[in-house]
């Protein structure tokens, strides 16, 4: 979020310069608007993003909001290993947010913890969290119920 910040903000002030020494006033009003409220609606679309995991007696279920929004779930039946892992977004994914291929796919908002299932066919899954620790000890619980 600071890189587009970072981005964005001298890009701002160089459409104000322009439109300080603009003749054409409306135009650079209208170009200047488009870029404010770009930039304000990718703001609000990061920071509205959300990754909600459940875990229940049967199933681990996740949304990630505003682009998945009804909760996808892998019963525990067909989930053959779950661990919670340390890995490298960039390296490992290719960054944050939902990524991967017809083998792996990475859900995932911050950070670089994340539970890892392997629901068989060579396909895995990475659900991004900020509670591994929590999350350690009962994932190893839940998969031997």
């Amino acid at each position: 979020m600071y890189f587009i910040i970072l981005a964005e903000v001298p890009i701002l002030i160089l459409l104000i310069v322009l439109y300080a020494t603009s003749e054409d006033k409306q135009e650079m009003a209208i170009a200047l608007g488009v870029v404010l409220g770009t930039m304000a609606l990718i703001l609000s679309l990061i920071l509205n993003l959300k990754l909600e995991t459940r875990i229940d007696d049967d199933n681990i279920s996740f949304r990630y909001l505003p682009f998945i929004r009804t909760w996808r779930q892998y019963p525990k039946a067909i989930i053959a290993s779950a661990e919670v892992i340390k890995y490298s977004p960039i390296s490992d994914y290719g960054g944050w947010g939902i990524k991967g291929n017809k083998t792996t796919k990475a859900y995932s908002v911050l950070g670089d913890e994340g539970i890892l299932l392997d629901v068989g066919e060579k396909k895995k899954i990475l659900i991004g969290t900020m509670k591994s620790k929590e999350l350690t000890g009962f994932i190893e619980n839940w998969m031997e119920e």
